[in-house]
């Protein structure tokens, strides 16, 4: 029973960060869905490893991906400041004019 709400919390997880990528063109949203993904991400290999009883390699593996989580969004607000300086918006169909 825990098991299947569980999976139901990671599966409702990933589809409220899929659907806030394809519906938002705001890139501070689009960072928060990527945070909700990796979140779910990171409870499904929780769960990998308790159904496989490998406790310590999903807590590693779930620490690297935390790792990655924090460079990622770093570099991603790092990115939409830069945008919401140049064109003071963090719209994204408004970066088609930005060249290197």
């Amino acid at each position: 029973m825990l098991l299947t709400l569980f999976i139901i919390a990671i599966v409702l997880i990933a589809a409220m960060g899929i659907y806030c990528i394809a519906a938002t063109h705001n890139m501070i949203r689009v960072l928060i869905a990527l945070e909700l993904l990796i979140k779910a991400v990171t409870l499904l290999l929780a769960l990998a490893g308790t159904i496989s009883k490998q406790m310590a390699l999903a807590q590693s593996f779930i620490i690297a991906l935390i790792i990655i989580e924090v460079v990622v969004t770093a570099t991603g607000a790092g990115i939409a400041i830069a945008v919401h300086n140049k064109n003071g918006s963090l719209d994204m169909r408004k970066l088609t004019k930005i060249k290197g």
